[in-house]
């Protein structure tokens, strides 16, 4: 036996006190599949059973619980079976870890965990039977961890009834504040809206624990924690969730909500740049009320003027129609004639000469006038829905008749030029009737004009620039990026690319003496350390090297070498080398432009001008993982006519073997010019709940600084 467990626990197995001899037959049948922790109590030791299974937590309830048995029987027994399974937990059993569980509850009572969940809190497996009013520990002896049984027995010894902080299994909420299927909603709703499932906790019939994750502006992750102690604020936040719900859904997600964490770390619902809460929905839906209204005010009379065009161009197109086919009836004749020399003198002598009727209708473009609404009162969700319907269908009618005008305005301006063509070539042919040698001479031309110029409509080329999503599109630009570098860039490019982010301040002020020498410093500091600032992504073997698991044989850069930098550079040297590779950087920098439309992000810094290099990263996120609670960024708009560098994988490798992967799998950093940096910015601000402990969080304020689109340059 481990005398050291039992002596601290003050338990003498030769004389088993009289408070772990007397045990209560419990009758519990709650064998439920529903989450077994959503339920946290303060509970007494002193009023717990404890039952030992000698099954692992991972058995069946039901099995568990029916090889199970008191604490007392396996302290009293004289079977061996059960003396060696209890010897056995004994064993696995330790000081240091009971200790560990004495300091967690101390500190559990005095405070509870941020998001009510902590480390190991499975090991409990504490129980609570309604029929018996009675909590018990259904304690599994097959398990690796077993000092919490021992803890237990040691805080039962103990004359002062001590208090434990636990989850209470397949216990269902006791709805004093929401109903369970209040709460079941609850999360269908916030999934709906964050794609992530929420965790919903009821602490001591008390309070309840809305906490979870979500995207917070498209990109970064948030911890978020509602907690409601009052059943009318509990109910408001669930009826705003379920307004939101019918909203997006009944308009078949014509209304999508954005999760948003506020500055004290609770969730909360925006709808483009507002949020949105109980105080301003009423306001909200009227709003967008009278906005679809007068919308659809306006579509209507879209809808009468274009029906007035469709009908007039009809008719034109159909008139100019009726030329063009008695034009092509002329020509047609005159060219069957060309080919016989008695239908050539025929055709001459003929006196009717062709007219061109002339019509002239007048088109006037459709122009959006506006329409006041006028207010009818308070709307509800439900009429908001059915205005939204009829936008929907007025607005698709409105579609459709401005697809019917331009397909025949089109044919309007082909038929146009194509009755201008026909009357120029019927013009020549009587201009060539004056004489008969003109004539004949004219028809035995083999060249003939294009009479049907004009079939194919000059429309405007644009271009479609997709939304960049980077979940779903980084690996995919990855590729196209490193492709496209690979195939376009030098060795010495891709090298002057390498070195940018040593020695970034350098090369933005070449003239800055003092700049130059702190670079320099530093590059000579790393002389005598071999630093790779990849390792977490990069495994190193004796030849074979890989990136993500992808085997490859290349060398990887170094900025030392590339510099050529030892103890004895000079300033001067080092800076006619920075010089030289600033010069490449910017033939490099010229050749390769942005792939996608997409967003990057910079960190802020005092100083920045526009024009100097900056290195941005496509994934914010990478920018906040400092401990700086307050933290500015510039988003910067860039587009496919913006130049701009990846950091690929041919940045970082040689590709001497041919054998490097295609990517951007050991950076998402990207290499451009600053843009204009004002006063009048476009300023998001967004606020991150990190988890930094069990007991502790923190609230990161992010700023967000949009700049001016860099096609600019």
């Amino acid at each position: 036996m481990k005398n050291e467990v039992l002596e601290y626990i003050g338990l003498n197995l030769e004389k088993i006190p009289k408070e772990l001899q007397t045990s209560n037959a419990i009758h519990f049948y709650s064998y439920s599949s529903s989450n077994t922790y959503k339920v946290y109590d303060y509970i007494s030791v002193h009023d717990l059973e404890i039952l030992i299974t000698p099954l692992d937590r991972t058995a069946e309830l039901k099995e568990r619980l029916k090889k199970a048995r008191p604490l007392a029987e396996y302290l009293l027994t004289e079977d061996s079976k059960m003396q060696k399974l209890f010897a056995d937990v004994l064993y696995s059993a330790s000081v240091t870890e009971i200790k560990k569980l004495e300091s967690l509850q101390e500190k559990l009572i005095k405070q509870m965990p941020y998001f009510v969940k902590y480390d190991k809190n499975y090991l409990w497996q504490i129980y609570y039977s309604k029929e018996d009013n009675k909590y018990f520990m259904l304690f599994p002896a097959n398990e690796g961890e077993t000092s919490v049984l021992f803890y237990i027995i040691k805080k039962k010894l103990e004359k002062e009834d001590t208090k434990i902080f636990v989850p209470i299994s397949k216990l269902d909420y006791s709805e004093k504040i929401l109903s369970k299927s209040e709460m079941n909603d609850i999360e269908n709703y916030i999934w709906l809206i964050t794609n992530d499932w929420p965790n919903i906790y009821e602490v001591s019939n008390k309070k309840i624990y809305i906490t979870g994750k979500a995207k917070i502006a498209n990109y970064f992750e948030s911890n978020y924690r509602n907690v409601y102690d009052a059943k009318e604020r509990a109910k408001e936040f669930y009826m705003l969730l379920k307004a939101i719900f019918i909203l997006t859904t009944e308009t078949n997600y014509q209304y999508t909500f954005e999760p948003y964490v506020n500055n004290i770390g609770e969730l909360e619902f925006k709808y483009k740049d507002k949020i949105i809460n109980m105080q301003n929905f009423s306001e909200f839906i009227e709003n967008e009320a009278e906005n679809k209204k007068s919308k659809i005010e306006r579509l209507k009379k879209e809808i009468e003027k274009n029906e007035k065009i469709l009908k007039e161009l009809k008719e034109y197109v159909k008139e100019q129609n009726n030329i063009y086919v008695m034009q092509e009836k002329r020509i047609a004749m005159f060219l069957q004639c060309k080919n016989s020399f008695f239908k050539k003198i025929s055709y001459f002598f003929k006196s009717k000469k062709f007219v061109t009727p002339v019509i002239q209708t007048k088109i006037d473009e459709f122009t959006e006038e506006k329409v006041e609404s006028v207010s009818e009162g308070t709307y509800t969700i439900k009429e908001l829905i059915k205005i939204t319907t009829e936008e929907n269908e007025i607005a698709s009618k409105a579609r459709d008749l401005r697809a019917d005008i331009r397909e025949l305005q089109l044919k309007k301006e082909n038929l146009a030029r194509k009755i201008k063509n026909a009357s120029e070539y019927i013009a020549e042919i009587e201009e060539h009737k004056k004489s008969i040698f003109e004539f004949w001479k004219f028809t035995n031309k083999d060249e003939m004009p294009a009479l049907m110029e004009g079939e194919k409509a000059n429309a405007p080329k644009t271009k479609i620039l997709g939304t960049f999503n980077l979940d779903e599109d980084l690996e995919i630009l990855g590729v196209k990026a490193d492709s496209l570098q690979r195939q376009k860039l030098t060795v010495e490019e891709c090298n002057s690319i390498y070195i940018m982010p040593f020695v970034l301040d350098a090369i933005n002020h070449l003239e800055d003496n003092k700049k130059l020498e702190e670079v320099l410093i530093r590059l000579k500091e790393n002389l005598n350390a071999e630093v790779n600032i990849f390792e977490d992504l990069i495994e190193n073997y004796t030849q074979v090297k890989k990136i993500k698991n992808r085997e490859h044989r290349e060398n990887e850069r170094n900025v030392l070498k590339i510099l050529n930098v030892n103890k004895n550079t000079t300033a001067k040297e080092f800076k006619e080398k920075l010089e030289k590779y600033k010069t490449i950087f910017e033939k490099a920098y010229k050749k390769i432009k942005s792939i996608t439309q997409m967003n990057v992000y910079a960190k802020y810094k005092d100083g920045m001008e526009k024009n100097e290099y900056v290195i941005a990263n496509i994934n914010p996120e990478k920018l906040i993982i400092s401990n700086e609670d307050n933290i500015t960024l510039h988003k910067i708009n860039v587009d496919e006519n913006t130049n701009i560098l990846y950091f690929s994988n041919i940045v970082f490798f040689e590709n001497n073997y041919k054998t490097l992967p295609l990517g951007m799998d050991l950076s998402t950093d990207v290499i451009l010019k600053m843009p204009e940096v004002n006063n009048e910015q476009r300023k998001e601000l967004v606020y991150i709940l990190t988890n930094e402990n069990d007991f502790e969080s923190k609230i990161k304020k992010i700023e967000i600084l949009e700049t001016v689109s860099l096609n600019i340059f």
